[in-house]
């Protein structure tokens, strides 16, 4: 049915309500609620919805039917993937809220590097993660450390959106991600429409909160392992996500060596780029001096857990093995020579 005849029945509702029609104007509210439902404009439907009960608040049959269609119409038009994602949260919540949560979302994307949240700063928006990932980092007596990574079906933001307090952690994109969210407002309009549903989110956020269980068995000042100094050359490159290398190999510095991993120094002015390392995969090439006058060499994928910096522009990034060494190997480590310098140090 075209626009202009729904406009002229809109105007001819207005008339039957000046003429004291009651039951004629509610009659034709409602088949003007179920066209707009059904073309999916919720907008102009929910507007009529709300004039269907204020011209005759006893209209019940007229009042009832017509929300649950429109409640069914936006079931309808929900997004297929975002519903799997979310199946676990949309299983907990009735049609209305299920609809009212889905329609109180707005998205938005952000490129790698670019913060969602930062630490200590406040944040109003509870984030869903529906592609890519973000790294979940703790700066700790001047050293970043990285918490977790977060991927698809992972909820950012929880602690500070129900609790107004700041950020206890950073949330930045690993690689491009896709994100709907809900801003703070959104929970006083829910307490009219849909009481429920807020309690209801707050448990399914606090259950999944994956960073915070991590943050509360992590003691940044705990060192596991012995760690032993070391000097000498380290190159490293960035793999992608299909594990292979990104551009040429960069220098660093060797700091120390236990059998959880190694760290080393690198220089940089720009905090950023070092922040874009945490979370990263790297191939890392170094020789250790062992004992008896011989050089180990090492290649291996390491991730990165931490950042601190240090004077001059200096940063020391710590790296952990995929699978810890044998203490035994550690033990052969003799930290006493100075380790060899990486020949052709520009090379991958």
């Amino acid at each position: 049915m075209g626009e202009n005849d729904k406009s002229k029945r809109e105007a001819l509702v207005d008339h039957y309500i000046d003429q004291k029609n009651t039951e004629g104007a509610c009659k034709l509210l409602f088949d003007l609620i179920v066209d707009y439902a059904k073309e999916k404009n919720f907008k102009k439907a929910e507007a009529l919805h709300e004039k269907l009960y204020e011209t005759d608040p006893m209209a019940l049959t007229e009042i009832v039917r017509s929300g649950e269609i429109i409640e069914e119409e936006k079931s309808e038009n929900l997004d297929r993937e975002h519903l799997e994602i979310w199946s676990k949260l949309y299983e907990a919540l009735s049609t209305a809220e299920g609809n009212a949560l889905y329609y109180s979302m707005k998205s938005k994307k952000f490129q790698a590097g670019e913060p969602i949240m930062e630490q200590g700063k406040l944040n109003s928006r509870l984030y869903f993660i529906n592609k890519g990932e973000v790294k979940a980092l703790f700066n700790h007596d001047g050293k970043e450390n990285l918490i977790k990574v977060l991927g698809v079906g992972e909820i950012v933001g929880q602690e500070p959106f129900f609790s107004a307090t700041v950020c206890t952690v950073s949330m930045i994109p690993l690689s491009s991600v896709k994100a709907t969210f809900l801003e703070i407002d959104i929970l006083k309009k829910w307490k009219n429409e849909v009481p429920a549903i807020e309690s209801k989110l707050y448990d399914y956020c606090i259950k999944n909160d994956a960073v915070k269980k991590e943050l509360e068995g992590k003691n940044f000042e705990r060192r596991s392992d012995k760690r032993i100094n070391l000097s000498g050359t380290v190159m490293f490159q960035i793999l992608d996500k299909a594990g292979k290398t990104m551009g040429k190999a960069f220098k660093g510095e060797l700091s120390d060596i236990s059998a959880g991993g190694i760290s080393f120094i690198i220089k940089s002015s720009k905090k950023d780029t070092v922040r874009m390392l945490l979370g990263r995969r790297l191939k890392v090439s170094f020789k250790l001096p062992m004992k008896y006058n011989s050089y180990h060499g090492v290649e291996q994928l390491m991730t990165v857990i931490a950042a601190q910096a240090q004077v001059f522009d200096d940063y020391s990034i710590h790296l952990k093995f995929d699978t810890k060494w044998a203490q035994k190997m550690i033990e052969e480590v003799d930290p006493s020579r100075m380790a060899v310098r990486m020949e052709n140090p520009d090379q991958g």
